[in-house]
């Protein structure tokens, strides 16, 4: 049996108990499964480290986006290490690009069935980031929810925040360096994405966003008042569905390895769903740097079968 440690967070969105034991049940039929749980004594990477420190390599992380960067981050460089999900959180973003389900049993599933998918992930200064990073109404919207609406509403609680604060909110100077180049402007979303699902419209300016591509996303939106809020937030939806790039004046994008960004006033920066950090900051895209269990492709005609940790 391979050895693998169940990195839990309690407190993850739609995390319970009757999960945990479920998840439990299923993988230990095929897995030598040691169970961590997050605390306000141990968080999610220093868990992940000591589980690395201990041997294992897979390590399945059973939480929201926050958890599974955490986890994720700290197997970043490991040899041999691979990331399972188990989404328990209320966005679950990583999750949804990468197409594992929300149901326990499937998500399981696809962690026993040890089909992989290698992936960027980046660093916001010396923090590591498999999602994106925001700056502007996506972070205060995420930070400044009311946590009522947030646990009636779920994600939908976080688009009429962000919707409210494109309405109020004055644009911020921001200055973006990448490639040599120094661009100033006035925004008031900014949003630096190595992975981000379609739902994600302030991520959307680019006409595709790539797992792989050894690329990040940089999206630059300014809006003022309800018409161009609802205008810009119809365009950027419409855009990804269709997979072409946002052409509206007041959205900026660009592709980059690596960009810097500051702000004449500091402002928060989300990473990955924490409030993380304020500018300014830096974001490196680290290529091809983590090995995550997906479900294998519908024509791969893979057989489900025992994890096999791989060469």
């Amino acid at each position: 049996m391979a050895y693998a440690t169940l990195i839990h967070c309690p407190k993850g969105g739609s995390a319970s108990d009757e999960d945990l034991v479920r998840a439990r049940e299923l993988l230990s039929a095929q897995l030598d499964l040691d169970v961590a749980l997050v605390s306000d004594e141990a968080s999610p990477p220093e868990l992940a480290r000591r589980a690395i420190a201990a041997g294992s390599r897979l390590l399945i992380a059973s939480g929201g986006d926050g958890t599974v960067s955490a986890v994720g981050g700290a197997l970043v460089g490991v040899e041999g290490g691979v990331l399972g999900i188990l989404p328990r959180g209320t966005a679950n973003s990583i999750a949804g690009f990468l197409d594992v389900p929300r149901d326990i049993d499937a998500a399981c599933g696809v962690i026993l069935a040890g089909h992989t998918r290698v992936i960027d992930t980046a660093r916001v200064n010396d923090r590591p980031m498999l999602l994106m990073a925001t700056i502007g109404v996506h972070a205060e919207a995420v930070t400044e929810v009311d946590p009522e609406r947030k646990k009636s509403l779920g994600v939908l609680a976080y688009v009429i925040e962000g919707v409210n604060r494109m309405i109020d909110d004055d644009l911020f100077e921001v200055t973006l360096v990448s490639g040599g180049q120094r661009e100033a402007c006035r925004a008031n979303a900014v949003t630096v994405a190595n992975i981000a699902r379609a739902s994600t419209v302030l991520a959307q300016g680019p006409a595709t966003i790539e797992a792989d591509d050894g690329r990040l996303n940089v999206t630059v939106v300014a809006i003022r008042g309800l018409a161009e809020a609802v205008a810009t937030t119809l365009h950027l939806a419409t855009s990804a569905l269709m997979h072409r790039p946002a052409d509206r004046e007041n959205i900026g994008h660009f592709h980059t390895p690596e960009v810097s960004i500051e702000t004449a006033e500091p402002r928060r920066v989300m990473v990955d769903g924490e409030d993380a950090m304020e500018t300014p900051v830096t974001v490196r895209c680290v290529p091809q740097s983590l090995r995550v269990l997906v479900p294998a492709p519908a024509d791969d005609g893979t057989a489900p079968t025992a994890y096999d940790p791989g060469p």
